[in-house]
């Protein structure tokens, strides 16, 4: 059985991490448009074909994965063949 302490520690943590992961949802929109806006500087980009993620660890860190397909890459403003 878990002391008062271990519980409330418990239940803390997980109001943390929920708050984390709220504010990771309400980030996502803004930064997946910074994302488009400064990867279609070196590619040709459609927006379906940029994803944006961010997990939480269970330490508590942020690790973000940015996953962009594309076919043509600009080299200052010429297309790469």
């Amino acid at each position: 059985m878990q002391s008062k302490n271990q519980r409330a520690k418990t239940r803390l943590n997980s109001v943390i991490m929920r708050d984390k992961i709220l504010a990771i949802e309400g980030m996502l929109r803004t930064l997946k448009a910074e994302q488009y806006k400064l990867l279609t500087d070196y590619m040709y980009l459609n927006p379906q074909n940029l994803t944006v993620y961010i997990d939480v660890t269970e330490s508590g860190e942020y690790v973000l994965v940015v996953r962009a397909q594309t076919d043509k890459l600009i080299d200052f403003g010429k297309p790469l063949n």
